[in-house]
């Protein structure tokens, strides 16, 4: 098999982006909800967010990969001055001062793709002896925060536009439609439980416990 043509490469990268910061997303909103919506399937929840961070970071770890010959962002924009002669849109000048900008910016987040590199390789995906031993260290060792990989995915999404939009003459950002549904399944829990709630107190007296934000809204109309 021949190597992967300019597109090939790109549409994949593209994919990468959109899956991560989808991920990442998604664990995010749960991370911000009201909690006692979680708390009626905590399990589930906690497994949904974990994951969703897990995935997040192996995306951006193949976006970076440092292994010889993978398709990566590094890789797309030594192929890019490779084949600057075509691209669609802007001249050569142009293009060429797009993936300057776009190295620049790969080489800014280096302390954060050496992190997240060292993540996929000690735990994500391969259990390294030496993090099984002691967990704590790989905290210490590769620090990475959500807006950490908030930055790396805003700032690759603009790679990657950018060079969609001279390559191919397609613009626009990178999301699933729905891409936040999981409110709308909040909302449901919230209104089921409000109403529960509700019952309980015309049959038993005042609830003690936790209730949702949004109760004292009549009817219980989706927000």
């Amino acid at each position: 098999m021949g190597k992967p043509t300019f597109k090939q490469v790109l549409d994949a990268l593209k994919r990468q982006v959109l899956v991560g910061k989808s991920y990442l997303g998604v664990a995010k909103g749960l991370l911000n909800a009201d909690p006692v919506l979680l708390d009626g399937a905590r399990t589930f929840f906690g497994l949904t967010i974990d994951g969703s961070l897990e995935l997040a970071q192996m995306a951006a770890a193949r976006l970076y990969d440092r292994t010889k010959g993978a398709v990566t962002i590094p890789l797309m924009l030594v192929q890019a001055t490779k084949e600057i002669g075509s691209f669609k849109r802007g001249g050569r000048e142009q293009v060429a001062r797009v993936i300057k900008d776009a190295e620049n910016v790969v080489r800014g987040l280096e302390s954060v793709l050496d992190a997240i590199q060292h993540r996929r390789n000690k735990w994500l995906a391969h259990l390294d002896p030496r993090t099984v031993g002691d967990p704590a260290a790989l905290a210490a060792q590769a620090k990475l925060t959500i807006p950490d990989l908030d930055r790396t995915f805003r700032e690759t999404e603009k790679i990657v536009l950018e060079m969609s939009s001279l390559y191919e003459g397609v613009i626009g950002e990178l999301h699933y439609l729905g891409d936040d549904d999981y409110k709308s399944a909040l909302n449901w829990i919230r209104i089921a439980k409000c109403a529960f709630i509700e019952n309980y107190e015309k049959q038993f007296g005042p609830w003690t416990g936790p209730r949702p934000k949004d109760c004292s809204r009549k009817p219980y109309d989706l927000i």
